[in-house]
């Protein structure tokens, strides 16, 4: 940070990209960068109007070749974020009128950094940039989905959040989808509803993609959720039924695991649907078991 500068991004209302170094706030200080970097944006800060209290910094996101960094304003006091591409296991973006967090999973643990929906561009094209170096192409013979025409069982509102978050050269191979949301009666007292988000699962020739939207437990607050994660960090695929439905459990390497709640009904599209995943994500080495599908009832 350069002394005695009259420059305070703290006041910044707009994000942009970083073209040379120089683009770089006089107030903010990164650490060295040997190469450089591929990409970097710079995205405002907010804070309270009402206490005038920093709700969360003034933030810089870097990619570099190999490495992924977020560098918090000084004052935040916030040591620099940094993971290695090939320990990201998980990126998602939660987000709900204004607020979005945009949330990087690596080995078991995470780490979330809120920003203005105001500037989803710029985090768009930032995680377009991170996708292009973190997620390698499969090479699968499989046919294409076509992306122009809806597919059964998907809600347009989630079939329109797929197509936004697909890259222009992505590939989309198969989809499977829960509709509408549903609601489940608790046998006590009084009766109570449980909202269950709408689901969006697609296979791209580059990762798994689970798309959530409304309130439930996969939401918590947030109106659309969605998640990606590299063909390679996955490890088992599975589907359960009982009374109440069918449950999706997706495994990754790492132990953590990605569940889903679908009707009865979808169990035949369920399974075409991790088949379709075991064809274009090959089982770990060591995982013997890796990439199965099963199901019964209890």
């Amino acid at each position: 940070m350069t002394e005695n500068s009259s420059c305070d991004s703290q006041r910044y209302r707009f994000g942009y990209r970083l073209q040379v170094l120089s683009d770089v706030p006089e107030d903010f200080s990164l650490p060295p960068l040997k190469d450089g970097w591929l990409s970097a944006f710079f995205m405002p800060g907010d804070a309270d109007a009402l206490w005038k209290a920093q709700v969360y910094p003034p933030r810089i996101y870097i990619v570099t070749d190999d490495t992924l960094m977020v560098c918090s304003h000084p004052n935040a006091q916030e040591a620099p974020f940094v993971v290695r591409l090939q320990d990201l296991i998980e990126v998602s973006t939660e987000r709900g009128l204004l607020h979005g967090v945009l949330r990087f999973h690596f080995g078991n643990s995470s780490q979330g950094f809120q920003y203005n929906g105001c500037h989803q561009h710029y985090v768009s094209e930032f995680l377009r940039v991170l996708r292009s170096v973190w997620l390698p192409y499969c090479k699968a013979a499989l046919p294409v989905a076509a992306r122009l025409e809806t597919c059964l069982g998907v809600t347009y509102r989630s079939w329109h959040a797929l197509q936004t978050e697909l890259d222009p050269d992505e590939m989309l191979y198969g989809v499977c989808g829960l509709p509408s949301l549903r609601s489940e009666k608790r046998r006590l007292l009084f009766q109570s509803v449980q909202m269950l988000p709408a689901i969006l699962l697609a296979v791209t020739n580059r990762r798994l993609i689970a798309i959530s939207m409304g309130a439930g437990d996969t939401d918590g607050l947030y109106e659309t959720a969605v998640r990606s994660t590299p063909f390679r960090d996955l490890a088992v695929g599975t589907v359960e039924s009982d009374a109440r439905g069918l449950t999706v459990s997706l495994q990754h390497t790492s132990e953590r695991a990605w569940r889903f709640s679908f009707e009865a009904d979808q169990l035949t599209s369920v399974e075409n649907f991790l088949d379709l995943l075991k064809q274009i994500a090959p089982c770990p080495s060591g995982i013997p078991a890796a990439c199965s599908v099963a199901s019964g009832s209890e």
